[in-house]
């Protein structure tokens, strides 16, 4: 006999190659689509509304849950630190939550997070400093001033679950991971744009030294028909007359 659940899953699954899935699928989205209780960026867009339940449905979660905690930043999707942090202690492979110790401050400051596998009873850590958060160019954003001791702990748990059970968020980023690597591209661009910003300059300045000199030439031609002009008024004989 088939697992009722099993089912389930398999009929939700099969939208993408179902007509009247698809269409059912798509009437959800937009009635979600049409509600005030889910986040701005998904109101009036089923569409997006219908990757979320795609998203939904992948991680097997509540929609509205999903809804409720995926974020769209720099157009890429992703979910609330939280809520990858909540996935992972009701279903990841520890024995009990994920927990974590700090050490040091400002600069100094360095946050392990921390879990004890339930088949090995092995004690995982992974440790985030302020360090590495600079050097990576996450300190771009500004929570790493106001609440640096918390973003270290999201990030710390995000990696100590991407290293030991990957398979709670299915490849999916965290917002934060997201937010974070574009910090660190709008510094790479904003460097780019400085370095054509100033080769811009040097062309400009190159041109108008080009510009000056051709002016200074066609001064001096000017200057050398006039004393031609003298020289042959001067003599009949001259051959530019």
């Amino acid at each position: 006999m088939t697992d009722s659940s099993e089912l389930s899953k398999t009929d939700n699954s099969s939208f993408l190659t179902n007509t009247d899935a698809f269409e059912h699928t798509w009437r959800v989205a937009t009635a979600f689509s049409k509600s005030t209780m889910v986040p701005p960026q998904f109101q009036q867009k089923p569409e997006d509304c219908m990757v979320a339940l795609m998203m939904a449905q992948q991680l097997e979660v509540n929609p509205l849950l999903a809804l409720q905690n995926i974020q769209v930043i720099h157009g890429r999707p992703g979910f609330s630190a939280s809520f990858a942090i909540a996935l992972a202690n009701q279903r990841g492979p520890f024995i009990g939550p994920i927990t974590w110790t700090t050490k040091g401050k400002g600069d100094a400051l360095e946050v392990t997070a921390k879990a004890t596998v339930k088949s090995t009873k092995e004690v995982v850590t992974n440790t985030v400093t302020m360090a590495i958060a600079k050097a990576e160019g996450w300190t771009k954003n500004s929570k790493y001033k106001t609440m640096p001791e918390q973003m270290l702990r999201y990030r710390s748990a995000t990696w100590l679950i991407r290293s030991h059970c990957p398979e709670v968020l299915l490849g999916f980023d965290s917002a934060e991971e997201i937010q974070d690597v574009g910090m660190k591209t709008i510094q790479v661009v904003e460097q780019e744009d400085d370095v054509v910003s100033q080769m811009n300059k040097t062309l400009l300045e190159g041109s108008k030294v080009i510009e000056e000199n051709i002016k200074e030439d066609l001064k001096q031609q000017e200057n050398l028909k006039a004393d031609l002009k003298i020289v042959s008024d001067n003599d009949p004989e001259d051959p530019f007359s």
